[in-house]
C-alpha cells in the first residue's frame, strides 16, 4: 500500500522521470536486433488460450488469432486481416488479404469470416456475442471478399466486432459438439506467433510465424511463465528472469526499479475503478440508498490519493460516468455530486444493516481507494468494512464464475471496451438474461430503449446524444458508483527489447509491440498494392495505409483488478524491501 500523500508524490516524480523519455513518441522504442525471447509474466494457467476458453489473456489470444480491424496507437481501428473495409448504409464490405494463412498453412478466406460470425451469434459469448447483436446477415460474395448486412446503423462496428472479435478456421471449429467449447489440441490461427508449448500450471511458449502476412516479426520466441506469487513476480523483473510487467503499476510504486535497467511506459488506461452495488436485493435495490452512497464520496480526493503524476501520469476522477475523461463518447457535463451532508440524512434515514465491503487483495490500486469509499461511507453512518479477499473468492461473490452471486458491495473494475465504443455498455449494464457481464443484477427498460437509440443513431453526433442520455441515466440510478481512472505505466527492460508500443486506453502488450513496421509496410506494398479503405457515409475511422501505429486490447472483459492485480501488488512489496 503507497503510503502518505508526501512520499506518494515523492515516488510518483520519481516514476515521471524514469518514463520521459519513453513518452515522446507513442513507439517506446524501434530499434532491436531480431531474435530476440521475451519473457513475460502471468498470474495463472489460461487454459488453451482459444476465444472460447480464455479467462485473464486477450493479449495471449490475440497472438495466437487476428481480428479484421486492430486499434493503432491513438485506439482509431484500421484494417488489419482486411486488406479495406467500406460502409454503405447498411452494408459493410471487407475485402481481406489475400497473403494471411491460417497457422496449418490454409489460406484465410471469406468462408472463415461467415463461419465466425455465425458461430458467435449461435454460441454465446459473455464479451463477443453481444457485439454480433446488430449483425442482420454475412456472406461470401468472393473467396476473399465478404458483405455484412446491418439491421441497424451500429456506427461502432468498426471497432466492436471487427476490432475485437477473433477470426476462427472454419475447418477447424465447423461441426464442434454443443458442450464442446473449443476443438481440442494447440489453437490454431492466423496471428503473429504459433503456440508451440503449454506446460500446464507453468508456462507457455509462442514462437514466430514465419509466413506471418504482415511480414517479419521482431521477437523468434515469447516466453510465458506462470508466477502466482506477486512478490515473486517483482523479485523475477529484478533478477532479469522476465523482460517486461505488461500490467499497469500504481502510482508511486516503482522507487524499487532504479537502478535495475528497466524503463516505464505511461499513458491513458481505460481500466477504471468503480464500487459495485449488488441491486438485486436490499438493501441496494433501493435507489435511494445507492444516490447516498454516491453522495458521500469525493471522487477528486479518491483520485488525488490514488497516485500518479501530472500530466500523463494522473488519476482522474471518474466524475463524467463510465466512460474515460479522454474518450470521444465521453459527456462533457460532471455527472457526480458530492455532498455528504445529504448523504448523512439520507443514510439515518434507511437504517441500513451491517455489510462487508470486499477488494481483491494483492490489487494495491483497489486496495487503497477501497480503503477511502469505506473511510467516506463510515464517515456518513454507512455500517460497512473493507474485506480482502482473493482474486477467485471476488470472481465466484460476484458471480463471474456462473456462482449464484452473494456479493453486497465490491470495488470492481470498469470496463475498458466500454471507452472504445460505449455499444459495450450494453454488455455491461444490459438485461442480465442476455448480458452476461452484467454482475450488479441492474434491470432498466428504460436503459434497454437508450441503449437500442445508440446502436440505430443514423449520426455520430445523434448516437454522442444517445451515449450521453445513458450515462445520465446510469448515473442517476447507480447500479455501479465509478470512482477513479488510474494512470497506464508499464515496466519494461529495454536491454532485452524495447520495440513496445502504447496503445491509447490499453498499455504495450500487443501484437503490434512485435511486429517489424518496416517489414510489414513492405510487405503490404509488396502483396496489396494499390490499398485503400474508404470512409463511411457515417465517418468511421478506417485505414487509408497499409500500417500505421499499434494497438492492444484489454487483458480482460471481466473486472474486479483481474487485468493481472496480483502482480500490482507485487511491485509494492518489493518496492518496500528496496528501500529498507
Amino acid at each position: 500500500m503507497v503510503g502518505s500523500m508526501g512520499s506518494l508524490r515523492r515516488l510518483a516524480a520519481l516514476t515521471w522521470l524514469v518514463a520521459g523519455a519513453s513518452l515522446l513518441s507513442p513507439a517506446v522504442g524501434l530499434s532491436q536486433e531480431r531474435g530476440a525471447t521475451v519473457r513475460i509474466p502471468f498470474p495463472r494457467d489460461d487454459g488453451s488460450l482459444t476465444p472460447y476458453t480464455f479467462r485473464l489473456g486477450y493479449p495471449l489470444v490475440s497472438l495466437v488469432y487476428d481480428t479484421l480491424m486492430l486499434r493503432d496507437a491513438g485506439g482509431t481501428p484500421r484494417p488489419w486481416l482486411a486488406r479495406s473495409v467500406r460502409r454503405n448504409g447498411l452494408r459493410v464490405k471487407i475485402d481481406l488479404r489475400r497473403g494471411a494463412r491460417w497457422q496449418d498453412g490454409r489460406p484465410v478466406t471469406a468462408e472463415d469470416v461467415v463461419f465466425t460470425f455465425d458461430h458467435v451469434a449461435s454460441r454465446p459469448h459473455p464479451r463477443f456475442s453481444p457485439q454480433v447483436r446488430d449483425v442482420e446477415r454475412v456472406e461470401a460474395t468472393g473467396s476473399h471478399s465478404v458483405v455484412v448486412t446491418l439491421r441497424r446503423p451500429a456506427l461502432g462496428f468498426l471497432d466492436q466486432p471487427l476490432a475485437d472479435l477473433p477470426i476462427l478456421p472454419a475447418h477447424i471449429w465447423r461441426g464442434l459438439p454443443r458442450n464442446q467449447l473449443a476443438p481440442r489440441g494447440d489453437p490454431v490461427g492466423s496471428g503473429p506467433y504459433r503456440l508451440v508449448e503449454h506446460r500446464r500450471g507453468e508456462s507457455y511458449r509462442f514462437k514466430a510465424n514465419r509466413s506471418y502476412f504482415r511480414g517479419r516479426l521482431a521477437v523468434d520466441e515469447i516466453e510465458v511463465p506462470i508466477i502466482r506469487r506477486a512478490d515473486r513476480t517483482f523479485e523475477a523483473l529484478r533478477r532479469r528472469e522476465v523482460d517486461a510487467i505488461p500490467v499497469s503499476l500504481p502510482g508511486g510504486s516503482t522507487a524499487g526499479l532504479a537502478g535495475l535497467g528497466v524503463r516505464l511506459a505511461e499513458g491513458t488506461s481505460y481500466q477504471g475503478v468503480v464500487l459495485m452495488l449488488n441491486v438485486r436485493g436490499t438493501p441496494f435495490n433501493r435507489p435511494a440508498v445507492r444516490r447516498a452512497f454516491a453522495r458521500a464520496l469525493d471522487l477528486k480526493r479518491i483520485a488525488r490519493s490514488a497516485g500518479g503524476a501530472p500530466p500523463r501520469g494522473a488519476t482522474l476522477p471518474a466524475d463524467h460516468g463510465y466512460i474515460h475523461p479522454s474518450s470521444r463518447w465521453a459527456p462533457a457535463q460532471t455527472l457526480h455530486r458530492y455532498d455528504p451532508a445529504a448523504a448523512r440524512i439520507e443514510v439515518a434515514e434507511q437504517a441500513l444493516p451491517p455489510f462487508p465491503l470486499l477488494v481483491p487483495r494483492n490489487d494495491p490500486i483497489r486496495m487503497d481507494i477501497g480503503r477511502q469509499v469505506e473511510s467516506a461511507l463510515q464517515s456518513v453512518g454507512v455500517p460497512t468494512r473493507l474485506v480482502e479477499v482473493s482474486q477467485r473468492q471476488l470472481e465466484r461473490a460476484v458471480g463471474q464464475d456462473g456462482s449464484r452471486p452473494t456479493f453486497a458491495a465490491a470495488i470492481w473494475s470498469a470496463q475498458p471496451l466500454a471507452s472504445y465504443d460505449p455499444t459495450f455498455l450494453r454488455a455491461v449494464f444490459g438485461d442480465p438474461q442476455t448480458s452476461r457481464l452484467n454482475y450488479s443484477g441492474y434491470r432498466s427498460a428504460e436503459f434497454e430503449r437508450l441503449a437500442d437509440r445508440v446502436a440505430a443513431a443514423p449520426t455520430t453526433a445523434t448516437r454522442r446524444r444517445a451515449v450521453a442520455a445513458e450515462l445520465r441515466l446510469l448515473a442517476r440510478d447507480l447500479p455501479v458508483i465509478p470512482l477513479a481512472f488510474p494512470p497506464g505505466s508499464f515496466a519494461y527492460r529495454p536491454a532485452a527489447y524495447q520495440g513496445w508500443t502504447f496503445v491509447e486506453g490499453s498499455g504495450i502488450f500487443e501484437k503490434r509491440s512485435f511486429v517489424s513496421r518496416r517489414a510489414a509496410a513492405s510487405a503490404a506494398r509488396g502483396r496489396d498494392a494499390g490499398e485503400r479503405a474508404a470512409n463511411g457515409p457515417i465517418g468511421d475511422p478506417v485505414d487509408r495505409a497499409a500500417d500505421g501505429g499499434g494497438s492492444t486490447l484489454p487483458w480482460l472483459v471481466g473486472g474486479g483488478g483481474l487485468l493481472l492485480a496480483i502482480v500490482a501488488g507485487g511491485i509494492v512489496a518489493g518496492s518496500r524491501r528496496s528501500r529498507r
